[in-house]
């Protein structure tokens, strides 16, 4: 007598193996039948259950069914065998149809099914109803995440590295299938089924960060994917922060970092990875760096002229608000246009059912993300800024951002120069930089542009206010350790 604990939906079931193997040895002479109680216990497929018959009466083997007895010599006995093993088919065919339509009914009120992504975790309320609610620390690792992928400073993969030295568990595949779920954001996705499309719906669980916020990232992960990546990349040691960050000024390459090994010290050097041959000592090339920061910081009566250029042109240009809404207003015209448009060229035959789906779910997906734009800015007007605070913190920092940079991490190193050049640059010996952030370019004109101004002096604001970021700038923040 057998026993074995596996699904009668195939016979790859250990125990049955076993059995097949010792029958086909003895070819019907230690036994020639094969007892089980139903049909169904023998196997639920149909056409796998055939073929078994077939092996099993080559080697003279008969399969008896207690309860569901049949006598093979009688050819109608072949009709009542088709029932049997085509009904506990067809039954389990329909327990997985309903287990997909329950889930998929849950989906569309807004229930996550299944097990909860990090961040949160499986609970059941008192009612007996499962849901999935906020779990700690990785909660707080799945915000940062989002934010400092916002912030496009860094690679995702060096986001991924350094959210697990914070001690986030998750593997590297897994990270970029987790960035992209609308889980976080408080949307459950309905799978395309059939003639029905994908769509996204509210989920009844507490999102971990905002839709702009998702939107936002997804912006900018598409873009890298679609274009070469002009952040940093990989993360990089202590005595050569600047890697990832340089390139070759022959052939345009990445600089690499590496050390060599001399009688009493090691010695790093920035360097090509083609055939060129460049290379920079790191010292030499960090003290430059270094020196680049300092040309940034406000020198006297600088500082002055830098917050009035803000605060005026923040207070006066009113009109930025209503050039915004405007230009969104404008842009979500432009999509619903083009969604018209593209269904009266379906119904001209033009295009086919196919590609006026791709661009209807463009526009739609563009039309989403430029009303949370909308939602945000309003809430900013609503809210107000405090102008003066936050200038004089940003110039606060800028007066030590030399300091910082001497006292940070490497990581805080690679963030403040992540947020004074969002670009690469070509280091020949000197930086020769490709674009700087907009605030800080407009502190260095003022250092070199403006030396006999002095403080309190009304400036020609025109000159400046198209180089001052929009209303809603803040001063950076820092990471820990800066």
């Amino acid at each position: 007598m057998i026993f074995e604990d596996y699904s009668a939906k195939t016979f790859k079931r250990p125990e049955w193996k076993k059995l097949l193997e010792a029958a086909k040895q003895s070819r019907g002479r230690r036994f020639n039948q094969v007892i089980f109680t139903k049909w169904d216990r023998f196997s639920r497929n149909t056409a796998d259950a055939y073929q078994m018959i077939g092996i099993l009466e080559k080697i003279d083997v008969e399969p008896v069914a207690i309860e569901q007895p049949l006598d093979f010599a009688v050819p109608e006995s072949k009709l009542m065998l088709a029932v049997y093993l085509s009904m506990p088919e067809v039954e389990n065919d329909r327990r997985a149809l309903n287990v997909v339509y329950g889930m998929r009914r849950g989906k569309k009120e807004g229930r996550w099914m299944g097990k909860a992504l990090p961040g949160y975790k499986n609970k059941i309320a008192e009612n007996g109803k499962k849901y999935i609610a906020i779990d700690e620390p990785a909660a707080s690792h799945i915000r940062w995440i989002y934010n400092a992928l916002a912030e496009n400073i860094f690679a995702a993969e060096h986001i991924w590295m350094l959210a697990k030295e914070k001690g986030f568990k998750t593997s590297r595949s897994s990270f970029w299938d987790l960035i992209r779920n609308p889980c976080y954001c408080g949307k459950v996705t309905v799978p395309k089924f059939k003639d029905e499309e994908m769509y996204l719906v509210d989920g009844v669980h507490e999102p971990l960060i905002s839709e702009s916020l998702f939107y936002k990232v997804m912006d900018i992960l598409d873009s890298r994917a679609r274009v070469h990546m002009t952040g940093a990349r990989v993360v990089s040691r202590q005595p050569i922060p600047l890697r990832g960050f340089l390139l070759c000024p022959e052939c345009g390459r990445s600089l690499c970092g590496s050390c060599s090994k001399g009688r009493k010290n090691h010695y790093w050097y920035y360097h090509c990875t083609g055939g060129c041959k460049v290379r920079y000592t790191a010292e030499s090339t960090n003290d430059a760096f270094e020196k680049e920061l300092k040309g940034f910081i406000p020198k006297a009566g600088m500082a002055e002229i830098f917050k009035m250029v803000v605060c005026d042109t923040y207070n006066e240009d009113s009109a930025w608000y209503k050039t915004e809404k405007r230009r969104i207003m404008e842009t979500i015209s432009q999509q619903t246009t083009r969604m018209n448009k593209s269904r009266e060229l379906l119904l001209s035959d033009v295009i086919d059912g196919d590609d006026f789906k791709v661009i209807k779910k463009e526009c739609e997906d563009r039309i989403i993300r430029l009303q949370l734009e909308l939602q945000e800015l309003a809430g900013k007007v609503a809210n107000g800024l405090d102008m003066d605070l936050l200038v004089d913190e940003a110039i606060n920092n800028l007066k030590n951002i030399h300091n910082f940079y001497s006292e940070a991490d490497i990581e805080g190193k690679r963030y403040i120069a992540g947020i004074f050049y969002p670009e690469k640059w070509i280091f020949d010996g000197q930086h020769r930089t490709a674009k700087v952030n907009d605030s800080a370019m407009l502190i260095y004109h003022i250092n070199n542009k403006l030396q006999n101004y002095k403080a309190g002096v009304k400036t020609n604001k025109s000159l400046y206010s198209g180089n001052v970021p929009s209303a809603g700038v803040e001063p950076a923040r820092f990471p820990t350790g800066v």
